[in-house]
C-alpha cells in the first residue's frame, strides 16, 4: 500500500485508537510523514515472538557498558529479518507492518529507544535510526502547534 493511502487508513481508523480523525490528520500524520520521507520502503519486517511480542536487541558500547540502548530492527524484506535470527530464536518469526503504522506505534512505545529501518538488504551499516523520544517530541510539538493555532485570536471569528 502506498504511504498517502496508508496515512489515509490511519486518519480513517483514528476513533479506533482514542484520536480524534482531524487531530490525526493536522497533528499526527504530518510528522509520520516527514519521516516517512526519509525512509525506504512502504512496508518493513518486524521480529516477533509467537504472542506478538516485538524482539528487542540490547545495545551496549564495550567502552561504556552501563549504557545500553533497547532497540528494534525493521528490516526491508522476511529474508533479512530471517538473516539475523538466533538459532535458538525458533520462537521468532518476522511480519510485514506498513511504514506508518510502525512509525504511528513509536509515539506510544514504552521501553524502547530506537527503531533501525534497515534500507540497504545485507547491509546493516545502510541504516536509519529514529529516536523513539525524538519523534514522540516532535509529535507533541506539532499538536502544541495546533492546539496554539486553534486558540489564536486570528481565528476566533
Amino acid at each position: 500500500m502506498e504511504l498517502e493511502q496508508q496515512f489515509q487508513q490511519l486518519i480513517n481508523e483514528a476513533p479506533q485508537y482514542g484520536v480524534p480523525s482531524s487531530i490525526m490528520e493536522l497533528g499526527v500524520v504530518p510528522v509520520l510523514k516527514l519521516y516517512a520521507e526519509k525512509l525506504n520502503h512502504q512496508e518493513y519486517y518486524l521480529r516477533q515472538t509467537l504472542e506478538d511480542n516485538l524482539v528487542l536487541t540490547v545495545l551496549a558500547n564495550k567502552d561504556y557498558p552501563e549504557i545500553e540502548r533497547k532497540v528494534i530492527y525493521a528490516f526491508p524484506s522476511v529474508k533479512d529479518a530471517a538473516r539475523i535470527q538466533d538459532n535458538n530464536d525458533a520462537q521468532v518469526v518476522a511480519k510485514a507492518f506498513p511504514t506508518s503504522q510502525i512509525l504511528f506505534q513509536m509515539f506510544t512505545m514504552k521501553g524502547v529507544d530506537s527503531i533501525v529501518f534497515v534500507d540497504q538488504p545485507n547491509d546493516l551499516k545502510q541504516s536509519k535510526e529514529i529516536v523513539c523520544q525524538d519523534f514522540q517530541k516532535a509529535i507533541q510539538q506539532q499538536l502544541k502547534n495546533l492546539v496554539n493555532s486553534a486558540t489564536s485570536p486570528n481565528n476566533i471569528a
